[in-house]
C-alpha cells in the first residue's frame, strides 16, 4: 500500500502537470514571437533599406545626367564667355529640377569658377587644392566622382561634390562640373520616416565615409568609419545584408541593413533601435506571461481548495473513527459502570447493615470503615465513567455563562495556586445556555487543574468566553435546530508545555495517562459532560508552546430566557445520584494535591 503522503499527492500530479505544461507553452510562445519579432525587425530594415538605396540611386543619376548635359553643352560652346547670362540662367534652370542640389558651377582648368548659379555672391578664389578638382586632373578616365563631405567656402555649410570632368577638344584638362549637394536635404528626407525615436539612417561612401545621417550628427559628417561593419567586412562579401550591432555613435544595440548602390560608390544603412523592433513582442510577452499568471494563479488556488478539502475530509474521517472508538468505549464503560455500581451499593448496604453490630469491636468497625471509604472512590470513578458514557444524571437549568464563570473564579484561582495567574476575558454578551452549571464548574476546576500541572515553572491560566456562529461541523452531530443558534465558546488556554502528537490521539481515551498518578478520567470525563449537553470540545497543544481547551454549546434563544428555565433535562440517566454542590467541588479540589493523570493535552479536531 502506498504511504499516505503519496495518495494525498497523487491527485495533485495533474495540476501539476497541467502548470508545467503552461510554463512550456507560454515559453515556447515567447520563443517564437521574439524569434518573429526580430525577423519582421531585419524585414523592415531590409525593404526600408532597399527602398532608400533606389531613391538614392535615382537621385545621384539625375544628379550625374544634368552634370553631363552640362559638359556636353560647354563642350558643343567652347568659346562661351565666363559667367555668360545665358548659360547662368540655363544653370537655373537645371537647378529648379533638382530639390536635393544647392548649387550648380563651373571651375575652368585653372581652379577658378568660371559659371555658377550663386554669381555674383560666390567669392573669386582658387579651387584647384580641392580633392575633387585634383582627382579630375589627374585621372582623365574618371567619371562621375562622389567627394568627401566638405564646407562651402562661400556659405560656409557642408556639402558633397558630384563632379565630372570638362575635355576639350584635343582631349585635354578643361576644367570641371560640379553640383553641391547638401546633407541636410538628405537628414530631413530621412527624418520624415516612422524608424522609432532611435532608428538611424546613414548614407556613407564605400570607403566608410559618412555623407549624411538623420538624426543629425554635425561632428559624424566627414568621418570615416572604415573600421566599422559593415564597411570593415561585410561590404566586401555582399552588396546588401543585415547586421545585429552597437552603434559607435551613441552605442545603442540596433538591427541594421546595409545596402550598397548600383550606380555610385555608396551605400545606405538603415539601424532600427531594438528597443522598437521588440516593442510589439513586449507587449505581446505582457499578455502572455499575465494570462499565465492568471491561469497558474488559478490552477494555485485550485491545488489549494482540493488540498484543504482533502485535509478536512481526511480531519473529519479522523474525527469519526475517534468518535466511534470512543463511542465503543464509552458503551463498555457505561456497562461496566453501571454493573460495578449496583454491586458497590450492595456493598455499602451490607456495611451499613454491619455497623451497629460492631459498635462494640471498635477495630473490626475501623476495617469496615476504611473499606466504605474506598468504595466511595470507586463510586467517584464511576460516576466519571458514567460522564464520559454520556449516561449521567443531568439537572440542566438556563445558566448565564460570564456571570456563573466570575462567580466560581475565586475557586479557579485558588486552584491554580500561587505561582501561576489566572486571567479572565469575559465577553459579557449575556449568553445562556441550558446545561448543568454544577458539572460546567467541575469542567473548569477539572481543565485548571490541568493547566496547573502543565506549567511546573509558573505561567497563565486564561479563562475566556465569546459568542460565535454554529461551528462547520456542527450539523453533523446536532439536532438541526441546535446547529442554527448562535453558540458560546469557553476557552481555558495554559503557557505550559504542550505534548506530543502521539499524546494527542488518546487525550480523551478514560484511563489514559502520561503521568505516574491519577487515573486518566479527567478529559473523559470533560468530554462526555459538554456532548451529553449538545455541545462540542476542541483541543489544541503545541509542544513548548501551551494548550488551549475550547467548550461549545449552544445559546439559548433570547425569548426563551425571558420565558424562564421551563425545559426538560436533556439527557436522562440510568444511574440516578445526588449532585456536587460548590462544596463537594471544594471537596475535590483539597482532593487534587497531585498533577492532573491527562497531563500536557493537543489538539482535537
Amino acid at each position: 500500500m502506498r504511504p499516505r503522503s503519496v495518495r494525498s499527492a497523487l491527485p495533485l500530479v495533474p495540476a501539476v502537470v497541467l502548470a508545467l505544461g503552461i510554463v512550456l507553452l507560454g515559453g515556447l510562445e515567447l520563443l517564437q514571437s521574439y524569434t518573429d519579432a526580430a525577423r519582421r525587425g531585419e524585414e523592415d530594415a531590409r525593404n526600408l533599406a532597399h527602398v532608400l538605396a533606389e531613391q538614392t540611386d535615382r537621385t545621384f543619376q539625375a544628379v550625374d545626367f544634368t552634370l553631363m548635359a552640362i559638359g556636353d553643352a560647354l563642350t558643343a560652346a567652347p568659346d562661351v564667355s565666363d559667367n555668360d547670362v545665358r548659360f547662368r540662367d540655363g544653370l537655373k534652370e537645371r537647378l529648379k529640377a533638382l530639390p536635393y542640389v544647392r548649387a550648380l558651377y563651373v571651375i575652368g582648368s585653372d581652379g577658378f569658377i568660371t559659371h555658377d548659379t550663386d554669381y555674383p555672391s560666390t567669392p573669386r578664389v582658387s579651387l584647384a587644392d580641392r580633392s575633387y578638382f585634383k582627382a579630375h586632373q589627374e585621372d582623365p578616365t574618371l567619371g562621375l566622382h562622389i567627394g568627401q563631405p566638405l564646407r562651402s567656402r562661400s556659405v560656409n555649410v557642408w556639402f558633397i561634390s558630384f563632379s565630372r570632368r570638362i575635355n576639350k577638344p584635343d582631349g585635354g584638362f578643361g576644367g570641371i562640373v560640379v553640383a553641391a549637394l547638401e546633407p541636410k536635404y538628405f537628414e530631413q528626407f530621412y527624418q520624415g520616416l516612422s524608424i522609432g525615436e532611435k532608428g538611424i539612417i546613414t548614407l556613407l561612401l564605400r570607403d566608410g565615409t559618412l555623407l549624411a545621417r538623420s538624426p543629425a550628427s554635425e561632428e559624424a559628417i566627414g568621418k570615416s568609419y572604415a573600421a566599422v561593419e559593415p564597411v570593415s567586412t561585410y561590404l566586401s562579401r555582399s552588396a546588401q545584408g543585415i547586421i545585429w550591432g552597437t552603434s559607435p555613435v551613441d552605442h545603442a544595440t540596433r538591427v541594421a541593413a546595409y545596402r550598397a548602390l548600383g550606380t555610385a560608390p555608396a551605400l545606405v544603412l538603415v539601424a532600427l533601435p531594438q528597443q522598437t523592433v521588440f516593442q510589439p513582442w513586449r507587449e505581446h510577452a505582457a499578455v502572455v506571461f499575465f494570462t499565465a499568471a492568471i491561469l497558474l494563479g488559478l490552477i494555485g488556488a485550485l491545488i489549494v481548495l482540493v488540498q484543504r478539502s482533502r485535509r478536512r475530509e481526511q480531519a473529519e474521517q479522523a474525527r469519526f473513527s475517534r468518535v466511534q472508538r470512543l463511542e465503543g468505549l464509552g458503551r463498555i464503560a457505561g456497562g461496566i459502570a453501571h454493573d460495578i455500581g449496583n454491586t458497590i451499593r450492595i456493598i455499602q448496604s451490607t456495611f451499613l447493615l454491619l455497623r451497629p453490630s460492631l459498635a462494640d469491636r471498635p477495630e473490626t468497625l475501623s476495617l469496615v470503615n476504611e473499606a466504605d471509604q474506598s468504595l466511595r472512590g470507586a463510586k467517584a470513578m464511576i460516576e466519571r465513567l458514567l460522564a464520559f458514557a454520556r449516561r449521567q444524571e443531568l439537572r440542566p437549568e438556563l445558566t448565564m455563562i460570564d456571570e456563573r464563570i466570575a462567580g466560581f473564579a475565586p475557586i479557579l484561582r485558588q486552584a491554580a495556586g500561587p505561582r501561576i495567574a489566572l486571567d479572565l476575558k469575559l465577553a459579557g454578551t449575556g449568553c445562556a445556555a441550558r446545561l448543568d452549571p454544577v458539572q460546567l464548574e467541575a469542567t473548569l476546576l477539572n481543565l485548571v487543574l490541568n493547566a496547573r500541572d502543565a506549567m511546573p515553572d509558573g505561567g497563565t491560566i486564561t479563562v475566556a468566553t465569546q459568542s460565535m456562529a454554529p461551528p462547520p461541523n456542527v450539523a453533523g452531530f446536532h439536532r438541526a435546530s441546535v446547529a442554527d443558534a448562535r453558540w458560546i465558546e469557553i476557552i481555558v488556554a495554559d503557557t505550559g508545555i504542550g505534548m506530543h502528537p502521539s499524546v494527542l490521539e488518546r487525550a480523551f481515551d478514560p484511563f489514559f495517562t502520561t503521568k505516574g498518578q491519577g487515573n486518566g478520567l479527567g478529559l473523559s470525563q470533560v468530554l462526555g459532560f459538554v456532548q451529553q449537553s449538545a455541545g462540542d470540545v476542541e483541543l489544541e497543544s503545541e509542544e513548548g508552546r501551551g494548550t488551549a481547551v475550547r467548550l461549545l454549546f449552544p445559546t439559548v434563544p433570547v425569548e426563551e430566557q425571558v420565558a424562564g428555565d421551563s425545559g426538560p433535562g436533556a439527557v436522562s440517566s440510568e444511574l440516578l445520584r445526588p449532585q456536587e454542590t460548590e462544596t463537594e467541588l471544594r471537596e475535590i479540589l483539597s482532593r487534587r494535591s497531585g498533577p492532573d493523570p491527562m497531563g500536557p493535552r493537543q489538539r482535537r479536531r
